[in-house]
């Protein structure tokens, strides 16, 4: 049965526009941060999240089991992103979940929260935190003694992906990038 030629130009339009769909969600699954000056490719892995655990507090019995003096990192657990995230400690987040590069086979990567920004060497920490204030922002610590490298504050997830590439932009900084947590793998 041969179809009419008015149906043939409808589907090849809806054709075109499906593909033109597909092409623009590939587009928005690919994103962006900078690393120093070095623009880095990341896409999003919509198969998976992070389950983003909070840091126990000083003194608790969780903290104290990994070690006196230690400084516990956020647990991260990946997980399905088509499994519904257990009740866990109070706190808990969700990331997306990137790949560095466009590459399947890319690192995987989370945003546990926080930005790591590199300010002028001729700042003080007062010049800093006034910086911060002024800006709404909160310096959760100073990273080390050398250089002027601080860890802002953000929640988990887009959010901190989101503002390192604003404080980049804005030139204020001479670096800013997402607190990324990697996955890594014995060696």
């Amino acid at each position: 049965m041969k179809l009419p030629t008015f149906s043939l130009l409808r589907l090849a339009a809806l054709a075109l526009a499906a593909s033109a769909v597909a092409a623009g969600a590939l587009a928005a699954t690919t994103a962006h941060y900078f690393d120093g000056d070095t623009q880095r490719t990341i896409t999003l892995d919509t198969s998976l999240v992070a389950v983003i655990t909070p840091i126990p507090e000083t003194g608790s019995a969780q903290a104290r089991s990994v070690g006196e003096g230690a400084s516990p990192a956020p647990l991260v657990q990946l997980q399905p992103a088509n499994q519904s995230v257990a009740k866990g400690a109070a706190g808990t987040h969700i990331s997306p979940v990137y790949r560095e590069g466009n590459s399947p086979a890319g690192r995987l990567m989370a945003l546990p929260g926080g930005v790591v920004v590199k300010f002028n060497p001729d700042w003080s920490d007062a010049q800093v935190r006034a910086w911060a204030q002024a800006k709404g922002l909160t310096v959760a610590q100073r990273l080390g003694t050398m250089g002027n490298w601080y860890l802002i504050a953000t929640a988990p997830g887009s959010a901190a992906l989101e503002l390192a590439n604003s404080l980049k932009a804005g030139g204020e900084v001479l670096a800013a990038m997402p607190n990324w947590w990697k996955q890594t793998a014995a060696r």
